[in-house]
C-alpha cells in the first residue's frame, strides 16, 4: 500500500510500472500550496465574533465572493492580498498545549503551487480582519513555506498538502483514467493516498477502497 503522491509512486516503483501507468502518473497535476505559520500568543485571540472564541478550527475567508476571488487567484498562480486561511486554536480543548498564558496557534494560507514568497504578513493581516489586536499578542512566529513543507514530507509536491489539483478531470479521474484507480498494474502494489478517489479529506475512504481492491484480488 503506497500512501504517497504519484511522484512517490514513480520514485519507488517507476521502473516496474506499465508504460501507460507511468506516463499517466507523470502527467498528474498538483494543486495550490500551503504556507504554514505557527504562533505563540499571549492570552486568547481577540475575535470580534464571540462564537469564534469557542471553535477549535476556523476558516477565514470573508464573504463568499472574497473566498472565490482569492481561491481563483491562487489557482492561477497569483498570490492574493487576502488569502484563505485555516486556523487552529486547539488549546481551547486541550489546555496542556499551553504554558501559563502562552498559547499555541497554527494557521496556513492557500498560496500558489511552489510559491517562493513570504506569506506571513498576509496571514497575520487576514487574522487581524476578524480579530483586531491579534498582532499585538504575538510572542513568537515560526513559518514553513511550500518548499519547506515538501522537504518535511515529499508527498507535499510543491507544497500541495492535498496530493493533487481538483481539476474537473482529476475530480472524476484520479490519479489516471481507469476503472480501478487503486491498482498500479504491479502485482501486490496499490495506491491508497488522497491522489485516489474520493480525494483529500479526513475520511479514510481512499485507504478503505484500496484495501478492498487488494483483498478482492487475493
Amino acid at each position: 500500500m503506497l500512501d504517497t503522491a504519484p511522484a512517490g509512486v514513480l520514485e519507488i516503483v517507476g521502473d516496474r510500472l506499465p508504460s501507460r501507468v507511468r506516463a499517466a502518473l507523470s502527467r498528474y497535476t498538483y494543486g495550490p500550496a500551503a504556507f504554514k505559520v505557527d504562533f505563540a500568543i499571549d492570552g486568547d485571540i481577540p475575535w470580534t465574533n464571540p462564537d469564534c472564541r469557542r471553535a477549535g478550527t476556523l476558516h477565514l475567508g470573508g464573504a463568499a465572493e472574497q473566498i472565490v476571488a482569492s481561491e481563483a487567484a491562487t489557482t492561477r498562480g497569483r498570490m492574493p492580498d487576502r488569502p484563505f486561511v485555516l486556523l487552529g486554536q486547539q488549546y481551547l480543548i486541550d489546555p496542556t498545549r499551553s504554558v501559563g498564558t502562552t498559547n499555541p496557534v497554527y494557521a496556513y494560507a492557500h498560496v500558489p503551487h511552489g510559491y517562493e514568497g513570504d506569506a506571513t504578513d498576509a496571514v497575520i493581516a487576514q487574522i487581524e480582519r476578524f480579530a483586531p489586536g491579534f498582532h499585538d499578542r504575538i510572542l513568537a512566529v515560526s513559518t514553513r513555506n511550500p518548499a519547506g513543507l515538501e522537504a518535511y514530507n515529499p508527498n507535499y509536491v510543491g507544497g500541495d498538502i492535498a496530493a493533487g489539483a481538483n481539476t474537473a478531470r482529476q475530480i472524476a479521474f484520479r490519479p489516471r483514467v481507469t476503472s480501478n484507480p487503486y491498482s498500479l498494474g504491479v502485482k501486490g502494489v496499490y495506491l491508497c493516498s488522497s491522489a485516489t478517489p474520493p480525494g483529500g479529506g479526513v475520511h479514510g475512504m481512499c485507504g478503505l477502497y484500496a484495501a478492498n481492491t487488494a483483498l478482492s484480488l487475493l
